[in-house]
């Protein structure tokens, strides 16, 4: 029986924890790389930059990185700093990931003692 209590206590603050702190996030974030993809995409054609890595990778696989690379040093500085800003947004949005995900594992751990 005390088992059963200390399960139901842990996840419900782990559920708490997740509404309050993580989903939060994760909405905003998905928000604003939305809005960014979608002015990215209004200023590069962006099926052309991946079809160009395509056909560089079939010639030399590691190609594909400079490739890249060199794509983008040709940009203007504003795509410069939209890719810089998706980046930044898809690296938060990993570690809250991860932090769910350990939060998770952890709070599983907890609940089986």
């Amino acid at each position: 029986m005390d088992n059963n209590i200390k399960n139901k206590v842990a996840w419900r603050i782990y559920f708490v924890w997740l509404f309050k702190r993580i989903v939060p996030l994760f909405i905003l974030e998905i928000i604003f790389l939305v809005l960014v993809f979608y002015f990215l995409g209004k200023l590069v054609f962006v099926q052309s930059v991946f079809e160009n890595a395509f056909l560089s990778s079939m010639q030399n696989p590691i190609a594909v990185a400079s490739y890249m690379f060199k794509a983008f040093l040709g940009t203007s500085a504003v795509k410069k700093i939209i890719i810089l800003i998706i980046l930044g947004i898809g690296t938060l949005f990993m570690r809250d990931i991860g932090r769910a995900l350990s939060s998770y594992i952890s709070t599983s751990r907890v609940a089986k003692r």
